[in-house]
């Protein structure tokens, strides 16, 4: 993901997701500076993958194990 300007716009574009309609990356308006560092640390995490979503849990062991056993088969 990265974020360009169009027409005074601030968008997200996704590198990994692109249209199925017009064969271009898809763009995500930018409404705010918050949503922006919301997005960013969502990728953060994405890349992080699995460890990333458990050491958001670590203060709720419950939910971080489900998920480890919905993923180990």
């Amino acid at each position: 993901m990265h974020f360009i300007e169009k027409k005074g716009q601030r968008l997200a574009v996704f590198d990994h997701l692109i249209s199925t309609e017009t064969g271009q990356h898809i763009e995500v308006p930018v409404s705010s500076p918050e949503m922006e560092a919301s997005m960013i640390r969502a990728e953060e995490i994405g890349r992080r993958g699995l460890a990333g979503i458990s050491a958001l849990a670590s203060s709720d062991k419950e939910p971080s194990s489900s998920l480890q056993n919905q993923t180990a088969g």
